[in-house]
């Protein structure tokens, strides 16, 4: 199964012009940042002491680190989009996965205190095309991590029933109105949102839908304002472990 959104061409119009210039923020941002940590490190008068040095140099591995996953996120979506993309789910150890795409925001959950709780069963098998399914829980992972409050919790749980398996991720953030859920997944709506951090955070996820939904999945929000956000995601229990597209 290929999956194509069936919307007007002006749609995906509209949503390529505004993927284009969230890269070019979102890519950006980070290559300024580094550069002027260049510029700082050239031009400072005295040596920095190694404690300094150690925090600065974590930094700068962070920052690229997460626009190098973004980036190839965002290339495999595109060629993913092509016609006669193929590809095929692996069965895939879901704990070990979920830890693997926290590893990108421990810093940042580290400088706010985030206890980040991952009650997933060790041994839980989840059948997904990785590469897919990372940019997913990296993408949750990363508005979690980002609207977390100080000494926050992140959790991670997952059910398994006869044919599916669902998987919670729950933060302790300000939360989101259901207008706003409504549209975090609707290209259109997400050409026109007013607030420009969930604009940004929906566009990834609209991408993220797309991805679960060429799995045969589908992913959801629930949320309280001020309170809590629980991103879900549904894929079936695919038997055999492999899937063509």
């Amino acid at each position: 199964m290929i999956f194509r959104e069936n919307t007007e061409p002006e749609t995906w119009s509209n949503f390529n012009n505004r993927l284009i210039s969230i890269m070019a923020h979102d890519l950006r941002q980070p290559f300024s940042a580094i550069i002027m940590t260049a510029e700082m490190l050239k031009l400072t008068q005295k040596p920095l002491d190694q404690e300094d040095f150690n925090l600065i140099m974590e930094d700068l591995r962070d920052t690229a680190s997460k626009s190098i996953e973004l980036l190839d996120g965002l290339l495999y979506w595109v060629k993913s989009k092509k016609e006669g993309f193929e590809y095929k789910t692996q069965p895939l150890f879901l704990h070990d996965l979920t830890n693997e795409s926290n590893g990108l925001y421990i810093y940042d959950q580290q400088k706010k205190n985030i206890n980040f709780l991952n009650c997933v069963p060790e041994r839980q098998i989840i059948y997904a095309h990785k590469q897919m399914l990372q940019f997913i829980n990296r993408n949750i992972l990363s508005n979690a991590t980002k609207y977390s409050p100080k000494n926050g919790t992140i959790k991670i749980a997952s059910r398994a029933d006869e044919d599916s398996i669902t998987v919670a991720i729950s933060d302790q953030g300000r939360g989101m109105s259901k207008a706003q859920i409504d549209s975090l997944f609707s290209i259109q709506q997400n050409t026109k949102h007013d607030d420009s951090a969930l604009k940004g955070a929906g566009m990834a996820l609209s991408i993220c839908q797309d991805m679960i939904r060429q799995m045969d999945g589908k992913l959801w929000a629930e949320s309280e304002p001020g309170k809590w956000t629980t991103f879900y995601y549904r894929l079936p229990l695919e038997k055999q472990g492999i899937y063509n597209s």
